[in-house]
């Protein structure tokens, strides 16, 4: 089976749907039969990934319509069985290619799946019946997608294939010894007593400002590890709040690092703070990561409310923030998940069942 997954981000670009399809891409050519190619921008990885297993295809510039001609090439060049195409993706900006590779890929007789990570935005989006109106596959990665749509939306699918599949990790676990464990942290926390962490891109969805309410500046040292967003106004608040009091010296903003070092500081965590404003679960990478390293997790959700032992997270209400310092001050530090072993082949299960999605598509 040859798959062509088109994803408008891939490592090193930084993103988050452009991790899963790195983890996607090498867990399916993992699969017997199964040679993948990946389409992707400019800077993407720009050689053949796993030894060959994986080819990588790295010249789209701008995703505009002009280079439409690219993509079709590219499909005649694979001559893939399936096409899966990613949305959203930072290297889309807001190219309108994107949202035309399902009617191309419909025209030139393949197989078409997306993957879907987010909600459309309104009930009547243009973008949404572009991606909608070609028959073939669907994945979410969110439970009760369809059920979460509008009514008029949701009859725009009744011809598609939908499955749910749920994400993982983009990061590997790391094991640290003592000696590194004491150094990586001394390193982060200074002088403070608790290390907060926030991961992730910095903009107004993902709550990073409420760091600042939820943390105590008598014994936290926050750090945000991630990379700012196109909201220059918002970028300018959260550097103003880092460097005003109470909060002057006690934030640390360190910009992209490597999933490695991520992994790391998440591993000496006494708590990482997720507040989204839309609320988190089971589709956010970020929280499986930090879920992976065994740290505290205090994130938002739009459904239970509470504290989950055995995964180590605490579920607060979207804004609350009382709720949000009390579980901070309750469970931060005081408990490490020692069997946080996630199964080795949890990339290979997902990448299962998208393989047998591929399936019922060909047969």
């Amino acid at each position: 089976m040859k798959v062509l997954l088109i994803s408008g981000s891939y490592p090193p670009l930084v993103c988050g749907v452009g991790d899963y399809s790195y983890n996607l891409a090498r867990a399916l050519a993992d699969l017997p039969k199964t040679h993948v190619s990946v389409l992707t921008s400019t800077g993407g990885c720009e050689h053949n990934d796993m030894g060959g297993k994986i080819e990588v295809i790295s010249i789209m510039k701008g995703w505009r319509v002009f280079e439409l001609l690219k993509v079709v090439k590219v499909i005649l060049l694979t001559c893939p069985d399936i096409i899966h195409i990613q949305y959203p993706t930072q290297g889309y900006k807001n190219g309108l290619l994107p949202l035309l590779l399902p009617i191309l890929g419909f025209l030139m007789r393949k197989k078409i799946v997306q993957t879907w990570h987010e909600f459309p935005i309104k009930p009547f989006d243009c973008n949404f019946y572009l991606k909608a109106i070609v028959t073939g596959g669907l994945v979410v990665v969110r439970p009760q997608y369809l059920e979460m749509l509008h009514p008029k939306l949701r009859s725009v699918l009744k011809y598609k294939k939908v499955v749910f599949i749920r994400s993982a990790s983009a990061i590997p676990k790391i094991t640290l010894n003592e000696g590194e464990y004491i150094k990586i942290r001394k390193n982060y926390i200074k002088k403070q007593k608790r290390l907060v962490v926030f991961f992730g891109f910095i903009n107004q969805n993902k709550g990073t400002e409420l760091l600042f309410d939820i943390a105590d500046p008598d014994l936290d040292q926050i750090i945000i590890a991630g990379q700012f967003g196109a909201n220059e106004y918002y970028n300018q608040k959260i550097k103003q709040r880092a460097i005003q009091p109470p909060w002057e010296g006690k934030v640390t903003i360190t910009g992209y690092i490597s999933s490695h070092d991520v992994a790391a500081l998440l591993a000496v965590a006494d708590a990482v703070i997720l507040p989204f404003c839309d609320g988190g679960g089971i589709w956010n990478t970020s929280i499986h990561a930090a879920e992976l390293q065994g740290a505290f997790i205090l994130t938002t959700t739009r459904s239970s409310i509470g504290f989950d032992k055995e995964r180590n997270i605490y579920f607060s209400e979207i804004d609350d923030i009382q709720s949000m310092r009390m579980a901070l001050n309750t469970y931060a530090g005081k408990f490490k998940k020692s069997n946080c072993e996630i199964e080795n082949d949890e990339w290979l299960q997902i990448a299962v069942e998208h393989q047998n999605l591929y399936k019922a598509l060909l047969h």
